[in-house]
């Protein structure tokens, strides 16, 4: 009896010490870019899942699940920008994003918990916010879209330098959204994309010297899907 009790217990107490939350949505990335021959844009919609956990003992964490591709605007012909699932500041991925801070229509930030009760509301204006510039994705292009390891990162700030005079980033936009998850395009048009785990662009190259930029960059940035 005893024995049971001190299980009984031990269990209680696992229980009272550890808590889970879980809150998931689709949201949707739209990135919308000047030219010379006027505005272009694109967007793909992506499914993320975030658990909360903690312990009291040892502090609070999150789990994260994220489904979806990159999104890739044709600037130019055959000339291609991608969006990364992979943020290029203080984010890991665009559902951090999401999770951080969402405006509602007085201005005030929504914890991004709430998402589920946005979506309730059907108040759509509180589940759109324009990206600021530190929370931005990675944005890539290629030399050669045939070969992986020509990534080039691209300057949000002087796209320019990259697809030419008169080229700009005008906007990024995320929201939450009722659509499906967008249907793969990506392993139609980057043919070398391989399957989970997601390998660097390009083989290591040894030495000592700075590794190159394909090294930093996953196809898991380009395309996640569902495990």
């Amino acid at each position: 009896m005893k024995k049971l009790l001190l299980i009984a217990l031990v269990l209680l107490a696992v229980f009272t010490l550890t808590r889970s939350e879980r809150y998931s949505w689709r949201q949707k990335l739209t990135i919308t870019i000047e030219t010379p021959a006027g505005e272009v844009s694109a967007a793909s919609v992506s499914q993320v899942s975030w658990r909360k956990h903690w312990v009291k003992t040892d502090g609070m964490g999150w789990d994260y699940e994220l489904t979806g591709e990159a999104v890739v605007v044709e600037v130019t012909p055959g000339h291609y920008l991608f969006a990364l699932l992979k943020g290029a500041g203080v984010t890991e991925y665009m559902g951090t994003v999401a999770a951080a801070s969402i405006v509602g229509r007085k201005g005030r930030v929504i914890d991004g918990a709430l998402f589920d009760e946005v979506r309730d509301r059907n108040d759509r204006a509180a589940g759109v916010i324009t990206v600021p510039e530190y929370q931005y994705p990675m944005l890539v292009t290629f030399a050669d879209i045939t070969d992986p390891a020509s990534v080039e990162l691209i300057d949000p700030a002087d796209l320019a330098a990259s697809f030419g005079p008169g080229v700009k980033l005008k906007s990024v936009v995320l929201e939450v959204t009722d659509e499906a998850v967008t249907k793969p395009i990506l392993d139609g048009l980057l043919g070398w994309l391989g399957p989970f785990p997601e390998p660097a662009l390009g083989p290591a190259t040894g030495g000592s010297g700075s590794v190159p930029f394909y090294r930093l960059v996953h196809m898991g940035y380009f395309l996640r899907r569902p495990e």
